[in-house]
């Protein structure tokens, strides 16, 4: 290998400005390739972390970018290239990279308030994530599920656990404003941490070890996700346990008996929406989201191709941190990996 390649194979970091370009093949691989990563490592709150990673982009190409308008150009791209990846991901996904990218260009409109921007799209973003999932199981099972969550702690509690507990406590509302309280401080803290960006990227880029890229490997194993029914995934296996056992509980509770026919009607209401969604609206909407797609693909679809040819690099540096952050214990690790990992992938070059 002559000087010159050798130069070339060693990470350095620029101080004063980083592209747009690679901020956008950024977002697109942690929406593509990220969460299967994630998932290969068996991290925790995977959405919550794609999330959050979207506001530090979107941030960031604010940052960097002359107009706003860049950051609805970052979307468009974002989309076709997890398009071209994960060309199963459900249309909730894309939808939700389109409000992002929407939101980013409307807060950063005027990058005079950059930090209360990044606060505002940090905690817009992990709420659209926590009540996303919560609409979505209201719409597909109906109130009759979150009923069905009283029952069965308060059944559970009584009849098996010998554990009086308070009667008239709404255990549902509790577990959803836990559940959306999380995402809502994950978004504050996320917010809070984009608007420090500028002074974060300096003090990174000043002291991150420079890396040998010929040297990096990458060990991360390869674990696609398999699109799954959603009685097949967990949330949807806990809800059926969830609807056993209640029913059980209705026949041995007189106070629940009243309930038998409304969760086997929310059983079977969930079963002829899923098969509704699958056979007509789903296909109906993929092919107007495909034409949209073709119709966009030719215009970018040198940066498309560029991106992608990034993503083995970037996954090299993630199993690196991965591996780096083993001398981190505990929860401490997860930090560490996370932003060694972010910054590395940001400052290299």
């Amino acid at each position: 290998m002559n000087k010159d390649s050798q130069l070339n194979s060693v990470i350095t970091y620029p101080v004063k400005e980083i592209s747009v370009f690679r901020i956008t093949a950024l977002w697109a691989f942690s929406e593509s390739a990220f969460g299967g990563i994630l998932h290969a490592l068996s991290l925790p709150f995977r959405g919550a972390l794609i999330n959050a990673a979207a506001v530090l982009f979107i941030t960031l190409i604010a940052l960097f970018s002359n107009k706003s308008k860049e950051i609805l150009k970052s979307t468009l791209i974002v989309i076709l290239v997890k398009a071209a990846v994960s060309p199963h991901s459900p249309l909730t996904a894309y939808l939700a990279v389109s409000i992002q990218g929407l939101l980013g260009y409307l807060l950063f409109n005027n990058k005079k308030y950059f930090k209360i921007s990044a606060l505002t799209l940090g905690i817009l973003t992990l709420l659209y994530s926590g009540f996303q999932k919560i609409i979505v199981l209201t719409v597909l099972f109906g109130n009759t599920l979150w009923k069905s969550v009283n029952i069965f702690i308060k059944g559970i509690t009584k009849e098996f656990l010998q554990i009086g507990i308070p009667s008239e406590l709404n255990y549902s509302l509790i577990f959803v404003i836990i559940y959306v309280g999380i995402h809502l401080i994950v978004g504050i803290l996320t917010g809070l941490y984009a608007g420090k960006l500028p002074q974060k990227i300096q003090k990174y880029s000043e002291s991150l070890p420079k890396l040998n890229f010929n040297e990096l490997t990458d060990s991360i194993p390869q674990k696609k996700k398999k699109k799954r029914l959603w009685i097949f995934r967990p949330t949807g296996m806990a809800i059926i346990i969830i609807s056993i056992v209640v029913l059980l509980l209705t026949f041995i509770l007189p106070e629940y008996s009243d309930a038998k026919s409304e969760i086997l009607v929310m059983i079977l209401r969930a079963l002829v929406l899923t098969f509704i969604w699958y056979v007509f609206l789903s296909s109906f909407f993929r092919k107007t989201f495909q034409r949209f797609l073709n119709k966009n693909q030719s215009q970018h679809a040198q940066e498309v191709n560029e991106m992608l040819n990034l993503f083995p690099q970037f996954r090299k540096i993630v199993s690196y941190c991965w591996k780096e952050s083993q001398s981190q214990k505990g929860f401490r690790r997860l930090p560490h990996f996370l932003s060694r990992s972010f910054y590395y992938l940001l400052l290299s070059t």
